[in-house]
């Protein structure tokens, strides 16, 4: 396995089935879904790994509820953000 950011893969994870299931985006255009995810990962500390056992012990501290809400948090917040200041002109919204 090479280097991992396994923050990265729950947050894109938690994204795509459980945040956008539950909220509407001001716009679903990939430019703004992807800055979501660049604001909240900027926001939440990195978990690097290099081995599937690490990996694993890194996703089973992501089961506490509170890890879980600090991400949804996070995404919010950027959501709130991006929302408020898009990278893209009024037009364009997916």
């Amino acid at each position: 396995m090479a280097l991992h950011n396994v923050t990265e893969e729950l947050v894109k994870s938690l994204f795509a089935n459980e945040f956008l299931e539950r909220r509407k985006l001001e716009c679903s255009c990939q430019q703004c879904k992807d800055d979501i995810l660049a604001i909240a990962l900027n926001r939440l500390p990195p978990r690097y790994v290099v081995t599937e056992q690490g990996g694993a012990y890194v996703k089973a501290q992501y089961l506490e509820r509170q890890l879980q809400l600090d991400i949804v948090r996070e995404l919010e917040m950027a959501s709130e953000q991006v929302a408020k200041h898009p990278r893209h002109s009024v037009e364009m919204k997916g």
